[in-house]
C-alpha cells in the first residue's frame, strides 16, 4: 500500500500539485526499502524530521514526530492513529502482524489548523520559511466543534496532559478509554481517582497482545493501582489494537496520534483532536462497546496472582517507563 501511495503522490506532482512528504527520521527505518528512497526515485519532495546522524552526533533520537497528517487542497484532512502500510488494511486478515486502528476524515476550518501544524513541522525540518499555499477557502463549518491540540518538546506546556486531565475531571457519568500503550503519568492517575470518587464509571480497553512487549509488561505493574481505584480494564483479543480514543460522557472525544504513555505525552511531537459532537461520540461509543463485549475483563485477583518472576520482570520494566 505504501508503494501505491508513492505512485499516487508522484502522479499528483506530475499534474502540477504541490506535494510534500515529511518522514520521521527514525520511524522511516522500521521498513525496508526506505520510503524516502522510493519517494526520491519518483521525484516526490520530502524532508526528514530530526534524522539520526553520526557527525555531529544526534542528541535527539528520543524526540520523534508521531503526528499523522494528510491534507489535500486545504479542503479535506485525515488524522488518527494509522500509519501507511499493508498491516493496517482491514482486508489483510492473513497477516500475523495485522493491526486494527481508526482514522478520521475531516472537512471545514479544522483542516486549516492541521495544515498549519504540518507547515510548522516542514519548516522545522527544512529550516525554510513556509506559508500556507494559495487555494480556495476551507469548507464551511459543520455541526462538530473541534480543535487541534499540538504537543511536543517545543511547547511550553504539556498540553495533552492538561487536556486529558481537564476532560477526565469534567466527566459526570462515564469515561471510556482505548489505547495501545497505557502508562499514564501521576497527574492522570490522580484525575482518574477523583473521577471515580465522584461516581464516574471508567472503562479502559487495552490490547491483549502488544507489539511493544516491554511497554506491556510495565503497564502490568501499575494496573493493580488502576483496578483498586474501581476502574474496569479489558483486554481486546488479537489482532493488535492501535486505536487511541478517550470519550467523556456522550458528547466529547479526544482523538489523534497520542498514546497514554510518557513517550507520547513528554517526548514525541503529537497531534490530538478535541471533538464536541454527540453524534460522533455516539458512533465511537458503539464501536467501543462492540469491542468490549468480545474482550476479556481483567480482575484484581488475576493481576495480583502473577508469578513472582513475572512481577519482578514487570517491575523492572516499569522503572524504565519514562523512556518507553
Amino acid at each position: 500500500v505504501g508503494r501505491r501511495f508513492i505512485e499516487a503522490l508522484a502522479a499528483a506532482r506530475e499534474r502540477g500539485v504541490d506535494v510534500r512528504v515529511l518522514l520521521d527520521g527514525v520511524g522511516e527505518w522500521t521498513q525496508l526499502p526506505l520510503a524516502g528512497t522510493l519517494l526520491k526515485r519518483r521525484g516526490v519532495p520530502l524532508a526528514r524530521f530530526l534524522p539520526p546522524r553520526l557527525f555531529p552526533p544526534a542528541v535527539h533520537l528520543n524526540l520523534r514526530c508521531h503526528r499523522k497528517i494528510l491534507v489535500a487542497d486545504g479542503q479535506v484532512g485525515f488524522t488518527g492513529g494509522m500509519n501507511i502500510g499493508d498491516r493496517y488494511l482491514a482486508g489483510r486478515k492473513w497477516l500475523k502482524t495485522r493491526v486494527t486502528d481508526t482514522h478520521f476524515q475531516l472537512r471545514g476550518p479544522i483542516v486549516a489548523q492541521m495544515e498549519e501544524v504540518f507547515l510548522w513541522d516542514w519548516g522545522f525540518a527544512t529550516n525554510q520559511d513556509t506559508a500556507p499555499p494559495s487555494g480556495p477557502p476551507p469548507a464551511p463549518a459543520g455541526n462538530s466543534v473541534c480543535r487541534t491540540v499540538v504537543d511536543g518538546p517545543s511547547e511550553d506546556l504539556d498540553r495533552l496532559v492538561e487536556v486529558y486531565g481537564a476532560a477526565i475531571l469534567s466527566a459526570r457519568e462515564e469515561i471510556r478509554v482505548m489505547t495501545p500503550y497505557f502508562l499514564p503519568p501521576r497527574e492522570l492517575i490522580a484525575a482518574f481517582h477523583l473521577a471515580v470518587k465522584r461516581g464516574v464509571k471508567i472503562t479502559i480497553i487495552l490490547p491483549a497482545t502488544n507489539d511493544q512487549a516491554v511497554v506491556h509488561w510495565a503497564a502490568q505493574h501499575m494496573l493493580p493501582e488502576i483496578l483498586e481505584l474501581g476502574v474496569r480494564v479489558y483486554f481486546q483479543p488479537p489482532p493488535f489494537a492501535h486505536t487511541k480514543h478517550l470519550m467523556v460522557d456522550r458528547s466529547y472525544a479526544i482523538l489523534g496520534s497520542a498514546n497514554l504513555d510518557p513517550r507520547s505525552l513528554r517526548l514525541n511531537f503529537e497531534l490530538g483532536l478535541e471533538v464536541f459532537d454527540p453524534d460522533l461520540t455516539k458512533i465511537l461509543i458503539a464501536h467501543f462497546e462492540k469491542i468490549r463485549h468480545v474482550s476479556r475483563e481483567l480482575t484484581l485477583e488475576e493481576i495480583r496472582e502473577r508469578p513472582l518472576p513475572v512481577r519482578l520482570r514487570d517491575a523492572v520494566c516499569w522503572l524504565f517507563s519514562p523512556y518507553l
